[in-house]
């Protein structure tokens, strides 16, 4: 049940934060991937425009491909998760976060082995047992799928390790104060999945077969 050796496995933290003012983010931190550490942001402005902000031409290349975005930005960003803190500098965005204790959500996480979680054939089979319960476990989820197509025509998996809420957040839009936190949007509308209304930060191993 290994994933295929055609494939390409990112491993890191997806964190997913909305605001008042209408701004949603989504920001990946990856330890390890076929193209090295770094960190990119998926930004829904407050007028639904999706902006990708990536670090390096090849990772926006990469990601671009994979997703839809409005418009790519290619730029330094800077930071990352250390222990229970996320603070992330990109383009015009400054994200900071602090992350929840882990809840009884995070032991189910935790109850799979790794084998599984990187094993496209069971996350399959957990994206459709999981779809009609993902809302009463993470807060929404209509949205949310573990396993599909994404829009660029890749197949994609997601296995989760862990979820861990947002206790705290602030979003600096050009020097802005985004107000206050506030539900993900269930239409964030960049790849296959929507992500739980419920700001988290998931850690995770995504895979894409090209």
């Amino acid at each position: 049940m290994a994933p295929t050796t055609h494939h390409h496995l990112f491993e890191g933290a997806i964190t997913a934060a909305a605001f008042a003012s209408g701004d949603a983010v989504v920001v990946g931190t990856w330890a390890r991937s076929p193209l090295g550490t770094f960190i990119d942001v998926m930004w829904r402005t407050d007028a639904g425009r999706r902006i990708l902000l990536a670090p390096t031409t090849d990772v926006a290349t990469y990601v671009d491909g994979l997703y839809a975005f409005d418009e790519v930005r290619v730029g330094p960003i800077s930071g990352g998760v250390r222990g229970d803190f996320l603070d992330v500098v990109a383009g015009p965005l400054h994200l900071t976060a602090v992350l929840a204790g882990r809840q009884w959500q995070s032991l189910l996480f935790a109850l799979r082995p790794r084998v599984l979680r990187r094993a496209p054939s069971w996350i399959r089979i957990e994206d459709q047992l999981a779809r009609p319960v993902i809302g009463r476990l993470l807060g929404g989820g209509a949205g949310v799928r573990a396993a599909g197509v994404a829009p660029g025509g890749q197949t994609e998996f997601y296995g989760a390790d862990d979820w861990r809420r947002l206790r705290d957040a602030q979003l600096l839009v050009a020097g802005e104060d985004a107000g206050a936190l506030s539900p993900m949007p269930a239409d964030f509308g960049v790849g296959l999945s929507a992500f739980p209304t419920i700001p988290a930060s998931v850690r995770v191993g995504t895979i894409v077969q090209p």
